[in-house]
């Protein structure tokens, strides 16, 4: 799924060889350390949607009190899935996980689709901006 999700972002071709176990190394190291979880939907026994959320404190949010953020990632939905709610409710599970982690500030990167979503949740936007070096 996170390949889909890669793939449908545009952001395929950036991948490395070795992705695939680097992200399940490194979401076996945050699940140890209890600073990620997912949410996920299933039919049939297939995950059809995710929602993932995640424990922060990289610069400059580690200087504030707390020094941690909750960042919401891996949010997907099968195509098949889409325009149901699924997100939404996958999506306040993991807000409410951040919370009970003692988390007061969440921010994610939306899709165009997703923004939506994110409004009807309270998220407002922010003022960062991106540049792509590579033009």
């Amino acid at each position: 799924m996170k390949v889909a999700m890669f793939d449908e972002a545009g952001h395929g071709d950036l991948l490395g060889d070795n992705a695939v176990s680097l992200v399940l190394n490194d979401y076996e190291h945050l699940y140890r350390e209890g600073i990620a979880a997912h949410f996920v939907a299933r039919d049939n026994g297939e995950i059809i949607a995710s929602a993932g959320a995640f424990i922060k404190s990289d610069l400059p949010f580690r200087y504030f009190d707390p020094a941690i953020y909750g960042f919401i990632g891996d949010v997907f939905t099968e195509k098949a899935y889409r325009n149901r709610g699924i997100s939404t409710v996958l999506n306040k599970d993991a807000l409410k996980w951040l919370k009970t982690k003692g988390v007061l500030m969440v921010r994610l990167l939306a899709s165009e689709a997703g923004r939506t979503i994110y409004v009807r949740l309270g998220f407002q936007p922010t003022d960062e901006m991106a540049l792509n070096l590579q033009i």
